[in-house]
């Protein structure tokens, strides 16, 4: 073991951290450095606030004298908390089950925790803690004295998740579905390689995936079990209309805890991995009740008779459609308010002018904020989320839908602060 890595280890720290405002008394802070930021600047902030040790970059200049931590110099902070987190799994039995995909990662993840947690101990990922940075921090602090820990792994571009698993190898892992319009990567066959790599590791045996990604090249070239809700030729398929879900053929009679398509998909990819780990599905349904929307993804929240759908993490195309397509039913209008994508590039302007195209077949009217949408006729754009907020308390009468769409770094959730 590394030297370094034996001594923060040897700390017994209380926690770990990578934002130097969720340090508490105890904690071990590394100074990373972004696009935005670099840790190293929050050094003071972190020794007030009671951390007893930072790890930093040797070769950052730093005033030892003022600063009342103790500090581990290393040659690369990123490279060194990927190790400590690996390292730190080396001490665990815990099997691993790791998910990907361009959407539903978390709030499969969610479901996966509750419906394990029927049956067996098991921790997860805390929020989307998923990247080259979130990923390695969530193991560090995680519980791993349980039998299974379900981990989901993104990537911005290729070999990002080829080196996640390396840090956390599978046991199980999961593709739940790709994007249909392909940002940075070019192709969907691009994406797909990249996000094959969760089954990279000689350790990971079961490779699950959604029976749709078939059809794509990069998944021709081995055994995957599959689940679906769509395809009965699946090895997990649920039946939404019947309520029945079909694993091998075999069908048990199920009753769905909720009506949105997108949720049924996740579930059933649930109920897959837990029949794998031979789950009882007496155990998986009567943790079907603890199931819900996890923060920002469909969120209904009922204002004075009027339902608004926060959906406002998740803000690629394919997320948009699938929450326009399972809007509820109601007497009143449906109204989308829809943020820009970005990371499009050349394919922004066709991206968005679909979006809307779509958008019209589900909802009454549309209002939109962000440049992308400017030349789109037929909607109303806006400069600002409290300008959109102002309108909708103009408008809205009971029994209308508002869906709320758009990337997290939009912050679209504030329309409804503003609505209060």
């Amino acid at each position: 073991m590394d030297k370094d890595v034996e001594k923060v280890f040897n700390l017994k720290a209380a926690g770990y951290q990578i934002d130097s405002r969720l340090i508490n008394k105890g904690d071990i802070f590394f100074a990373l450095k972004g696009g935005q930021t670099d840790g190293h600047k929050y050094l003071k902030e972190v020794a007030k606030k009671g951390a007893i040790a930072a790890v930093v970059d040797s070769s950052y200049k730093i005033e030892e004298q003022s600063l009342d931590i103790q500090l581990i110099k290393v040659d690369e902070v990123l490279g060194f908390l990927q190790a400590l987190a690996a390292e730190n799994l080396k001490k665990y039995s815990a099997k691993i089950i790791a998910l990907t995909g361009t959407s539903s990662k978390t709030t499969t993840k969610e479901f996966l925790h509750t419906l394990i947690a029927s049956q067996f101990k098991v921790s997860k990922t805390n929020k989307s803690y998923n990247s080259k940075r979130g990923l390695p921090i969530a193991i560090l602090n995680m519980d791993k004295n349980v039998d299974y820990l379900v981990l989901e792994m993104a990537m911005d571009k290729a070999k990002e998740i080829e080196k996640l698993v390396n840090i956390a190898p599978p046991d199980i892992a999961i593709v739940l579905q790709l994007a249909t319009y392909v940002g940075d990567l070019g192709t969907i066959d691009n994406l797909a390689v990249a996000k094959k790599e969760i089954f990279s590791h000689k350790k990971t045996k079961i490779k699950l995936i959604n029976k749709k990604l078939m059809s794509l090249n990069a998944f021709k070239d081995d055994n995957y079990l599959t689940f679906s809700i769509y395809d009965k030729t699946a090895d997990f398929y649920l039946d939404i209309s019947n309520e029945i879900f079909y694993e091998m053929e075999k069908k048990t009679t199920i009753k769905l805890p909720f009506k949105e398509t997108h949720f049924l998909e996740n579930l059933t990819a649930a109920i897959s991995v837990c029949r794998i780990l031979d789950i009882k599905y007496e155990n998986i349904f009567k943790n079907f009740h603890l199931l819900k929307a996890y923060d920002l993804r469909f969120e209904k929240i009922n204002l004075d008779g009027k339902i608004f759908i926060k959906d406002c993490y998740n803000g690629n195309p394919d997320a948009t459609f699938a929450a326009l397509k399972n809007l509820p039913k109601t007497s009143g209008r449906k109204i989308a308010v829809l943020g820009s994508q970005r990371c499009y590039g050349p394919l922004s302007a066709k991206v968005h002018v679909d979006i809307v195209k779509f958008a019209k077949k589900y909802v009454d009217e549309i209002l939109c904020i962000g440049d992308e949408f400017e030349n789109i006729n037929n909607v109303k754009n806006f400069s600002d989320l409290e300008s959109i907020a102002n309108h909708l308390k103009k408008i809205l009468k009971k029994d209308d839908v508002v869906l709320i769409k758009g990337s997290n770094s939009l912050k679209m959730e504030k329309i409804i602060d503003f609505i209060n």
